[in-house]
């Protein structure tokens, strides 16, 4: 089976249909990593960090668009599947994966000039070191930008419950909580707000926890293409599902 998925890879990649983010296939995040990435400017001088990187796609797709990119992530299987990917892209995306925690990476002060996270910084017990750790190798005006799980507007206290046990959730952010922690951290110009604020985001992300997030990819498209209509209705709304952070060093 690995086999075949390498050469239906490779294909993929020959054509440049890979990497694609049509290929996370899960609507929601496809759309948090829209949002993540908009008015963000990322530049062909950059360097560029992506903090718990899993397997590497969305990794790669940053690495699309900056001079190198740089994964770190503390699961073997996930870094040996992140690596494969970049062995057969190395000609077109500069990547490298490390397989730690980011305290322990041996990082250069002011080595990056921005550090993307996704969904990750929730599970991690020690976060107040790792933002710590982000501003430290983050060059002068470099950027944060990163999710948290703060689960708003979901009512259901067993089904948060269940998120937490099922995805080893250590803690749910706030805004102003996390506004503080970041600039006690030495961070400026800090931008959070909510994201998944209306109805449809609700209910695949109920759903989701009941069935561990599985999606077709069709399905996963069209799911996101309604979604994003379904934000936009409810742009006004002032809670959501996700909390997205940006700022500056």
């Amino acid at each position: 089976m690995r086999a075949l998925k390498n050469i239906v890879l490779s294909i993929l990649i020959q054509f440049r249909i890979y990497p694609n983010l049509f290929f996370i296939s899960n609507p929601l995040k496809i759309y948090e990593f829209k949002e993540l990435t908009k008015n963000i400017g990322i530049s062909k001088k950059d360097k560029v960090l992506d903090l718990g990187c899993g397997a590497g796609l969305q990794t790669l797709i940053l690495g699309k668009k900056c001079k190198e990119i740089t994964g770190v992530e503390i699961s073997e299987s996930a870094v040996a599947s992140a690596r494969r990917k970049s062995e057969k892209l190395r000609n077109r995306i500069n990547s490298r994966f490390l397989c730690s925690k980011l305290e322990d990476a041996k990082l250069e002060d002011e080595s990056f000039d921005k550090v993307f996270s996704i969904c990750v910084i929730e599970h991690i017990s020690n976060y107040e070191e790792v933002l710590k750790e982000i501003h430290r190798i983050l060059k002068k005006q470099g950027q944060i930008v990163f999710s948290v799980d703060c689960l708003e507007t979901i009512t259901d206290s067993d089904l948060i419950e269940k998120h937490k046990k099922d995805h080893f959730v250590v803690k749910y952010f706030g805004i102003e909580e996390l506004k503080t922690l970041l600039e006690n951290t030495g961070f400026n110009k800090v931008d959070i707000y909510p994201i998944f604020k209306g109805p449809l985001a609700r209910k695949l992300f109920v759903e989701g926890i009941k069935n561990q997030f599985r999606y077709g990819f069709i399905s996963s498209i069209m799911s996101y293409l309604a979604l994003r209509k379904d934000e936009e209705r409810c742009a006004d709304l002032d809670k959501g599902i996700f909390l997205v952070a940006k700022c500056t060093k």
